[in-house]
């Protein structure tokens, strides 16, 4: 959870004027977005379900992602939200028609109003929170506005290239750690590249050195955390300023958003990265997430292949490496970097402490022989099953890990 640090942070670096100015800007602003959460409406929010937001250039992944849930057999409803400015009606029942045995509703903002191929039916306008977008390239706003409009009290927000492996059921029903604070986040690859000074302007622990979030991906029980949700919707709503001077997008106004209104969260910080693997190196171009134990991979961001114009192809999603081992103590981490005899860069699994990361946090090392392993995974069977080494880091054909992910996802991205 995030309070694993209990002191402010040492501010190292100075403020320049700029900075001065925002900061300031910033801390009265929370003080009247404070002021502007709403009480959660306990009649209106019903059931499970998993949510998307789609523009105009995610309709292809979008599709894919249907396809996806719809192949895990998932019994859950979906939702995709959308706003009519950006994409037509009938684009997106267009995109119903990927996945048509899926329970799956398109959402419009603006007209607030949700419909199927054969029912359309209006919302309380007033339980729609529609996101300020202006002139933004990238629609970050959409997601933490999707969230706490989807109908559903507890919600699996999906990005349209974080695909589900596995029906995510069993994470609403027994996650220990989304039973015990009603919201899993996971982590990017990416330790805290805030200013110092972040953390006391949101009045708050030192988080320097938590990882940033992959919002990708955030499991939420509404009710329960719904001062912290609404906070971040709030921020989003003013993005100018914080996406600015406090994160890059939307991912950390959920992380500093909670932090503001004393809402703990639990972040699975078990790294794993699907990519490819030439018998020394593993070049990791995804970030898949497990439940809190580490029993199951749940899902399977597809990340680097969009920034690095990566092939989908069965070499570069044909391994998957995981770092197995108590999440708490952290004893296995996320390494990022570009390596310079190459032209694109990857994600490293290593243990720490480790003498092979440069001081630019590149990683050196090859694959040992001991992690590598053929098992055959059965989806009824944990990752941690009673003949494994518990404590380990693992590298995999991925689906052996996965099974039948890589197979699945080529068929349907094609």
């Amino acid at each position: 959870m995030y309070d694993n640090a209990t002191h402010a942070c040492k501010i190292m670096k100075s403020l320049n004027q700029e900075q001065e100015y925002a900061f300031s800007t910033i801390s009265k602003l929370l003080i009247t977005l404070r002021q502007q959460i709403i009480p959660y409406p306990n009649e209106y929010f019903h059931g499970r379900g998993i949510v998307l937001t789609v523009g105009p250039h995610q309709l292809a992944l979008a599709k894919v992602n249907l396809k996806m849930i719809e192949h895990s057999g998932t019994q859950l409803h979906v939702q995709i939200w959308y706003s009519s400015s950006q994409i037509s009606e009938t684009m997106m029942m267009e995109l119903l028609n990927t996945a048509p045995k899926l329970n799956s509703q398109i959402c419009c903002f603006d007209k607030a109003q949700c419909r199927t191929h054969t029912q359309i039916w209006q919302l309380n306008h007033t339980h729609v929170y529609k996101p300020r977008i202006g002139n933004l390239l990238k629609h970050f706003p959409y997601k933490p506005a999707a969230i706490i409009s989807a109908t559903f009290a507890e919600v699996l927000f999906l990005d349209c290239d974080a695909y589900i492996t596995r029906d995510p059921i069993d994470l609403f029903l027994s996650d220990p750690m989304y039973l015990k604070f009603g919201a899993l986040f996971f982590p990017d690859a990416y330790q805290s590249r805030q200013h110092p000074g972040v953390w006391n302007l949101f009045n708050t622990s030192c988080g320097e050195h938590e990882y940033e979030f992959d919002s990708a991906t955030i499991l939420v029980d509404k009710k329960r955390v719904w001062n912290g949700l609404y906070m971040t919707k709030l921020m989003n709503d003013n993005y100018e300023l914080f996406y600015k001077h406090v994160t890059d997008g939307d991912k950390d106004t959920f992380r500093l958003g909670f932090r503001y209104m004393n809402v703990k969260y639990y972040i699975v910080m078990i790294p794993c990265a699907t990519g490819s693997f030439d018998g020394i190196r593993f070049c990791g171009w995804t970030l898949c997430k497990t439940d809190s134990l580490a029993q199951h991979i749940y899902v399977n961001h597809v990340h680097l292949f969009k920034y690095e114009r990566i092939s989908y192809t069965s070499a570069n999603l044909g391994y998957t490496r995981i770092g197995l081992g108590d999440p708490n103590n952290n004893s296995f981490f996320f390494v990022h970097c570009r390596l310079s005899e190459t032209s694109k860069s990857c994600f490293h699994i290593v243990k720490k402490p480790n003498p092979q990361i440069t001081n630019s946090q590149c990683y050196t090392g090859g694959i040992q022989s001991e992690d590598l392993e053929d098992h055959q995974y059965a989806s009824n069977k944990s990752l941690l099953y009673e003949e494994s080494r518990k404590n380990r880091i693992l590298i995999s054909k991925t689906n052996n890990l996965i099974p039948h992910f890589v197979d699945n996802l080529l068929k349907y991205i094609q």
